[in-house]
């Protein structure tokens, strides 16, 4: 028989699941997170890195951000060793320092929405305290279907 093959049936796709999912991952594939800033642990600028006051403040404004919680120690070291560069665009803006320093941080400190996608995260939404509140009140809808059944119900 042509197109026979010998041994066990395929799997049901059910059944070739991933079983092992990632417990941060919703269900959906994608990590969610606090939409708060990072308020955890931010590691010390090594004193290998010369820095002055204003990367020390674009440090902190970086540290700060809801997607700083997922990096790494290598993304740590990736944004001190661009600190230096950032300071150096700030002072001598250029397009040489500004694409060097786009190519250096790149996707790696997921900084715009577009990075966030490729990453599959998302910073879960703002609920506003409207949404919140439970109305208790009567709702001033008719239900005309209740009161026309009462109508057409009622004695003559």
């Amino acid at each position: 028989m042509a197109g026979r093959r010998s041994g066990p049936p395929p799997k049901n796709p059910e059944d070739r699941a991933r079983r092992n999912a990632d417990p941060l991952t919703g269900a959906d594939g994608w990590t969610e997170i606090d939409p708060t800033p990072h308020d955890g642990e931010i590691p010390e600028i090594p004193d290998w890195i010369t820095v002055g006051a204003i990367g020390r403040a674009v440090y902190a404004e970086l540290a700060a951000l809801p997607q700083a919680r997922l990096y790494g120690m290598g993304t740590w070291v990736q944004l001190w060793m661009t600190l230096p560069l950032v300071e150096r665009y700030l002072s001598r803006p250029g397009s040489e320092n500004y694409k060097a320093i786009t190519s250096t941080l790149g996707a790696a400190l997921r900084l715009t929405e577009d990075d966030l996608q490729r990453a599959r995260v998302r910073i879960k939404p703002v609920i506003d305290e409207l949404d919140d509140e439970v109305e208790t009140t009567s709702s001033p809808v008719v239900d005309f279907a209740e009161e026309r059944r009462a109508r057409l119900l009622k004695p003559a």
